[in-house]
């Protein structure tokens, strides 16, 4: 396993050339998003590295406590999310590849990768646009508010006191 440092970087000084497997558990904070909506945040990433490049194969799960458009209470949703980058030279930075979706700079000097904007991206983008909670389409929608037409109502006491002076105007009539 490769040592994680701070936020969600990886020391890239002791890579061999190849495959690299990192697994980690960070924090909702130290991924950037926000701890009272996310948990239980994993990233498993896969590296290859090879001389001046590496390429990350990045595959994050989480928690979200996300509110159902439908019935406006809170409820848990499962995100899953993946995303390929190319670390590499300056020089390749703007080319696109089948395996990779973008390519960040990576200098000879560099020491650690930061895949802490990767993970955020990927788990928010994961978010449903429509947000309905299990069950929720079976519930029924109320359609009708206030009160009803068909309900008697003594029409001789006011519903506000603050409404008496208007009642006697109708009652000079």
């Amino acid at each position: 396993m490769v040592p994680l440092g701070r936020m969600l970087t990886i020391d890239i000084t002791s890579l061999s050339t190849g495959i690299h497997h990192v697994e980690f558990a960070p924090s909702a904070s130290q991924a950037d998003l926000d701890p009272t909506t996310f948990s239980d945040v994993q990233v498993d990433a896969e590296l290859q590295y090879h001389r001046d490049r590496i390429l990350v194969k990045m595959h994050a799960t989480a928690t979200a406590e996300l509110t159902c458009d439908r019935t406006l209470q809170p409820y848990d949703e499962a995100l899953e999310g993946q995303y390929n980058v190319l670390f590499g030279p300056p020089s390749m930075v703007g080319q696109e590849g089948d395996e990779f979706e973008e390519v960040r700079p990576l200098d000879a000097s560099d020491r650690e990768i930061d895949l802490t904007d990767m993970v955020r991206d990927t788990l928010l983008l994961a978010i449903p646009q429509r947000r309905i909670a299990p069950g929720a389409e079976d519930e029924p929608i109320e359609r009708e508010f206030g009160g009803t037409d068909d309900a008697d109502e003594d029409d001789s006491a006011p519903v506000d006191p603050r409404w008496s002076a208007l009642e006697e105007l109708k009652d000079d009539e």
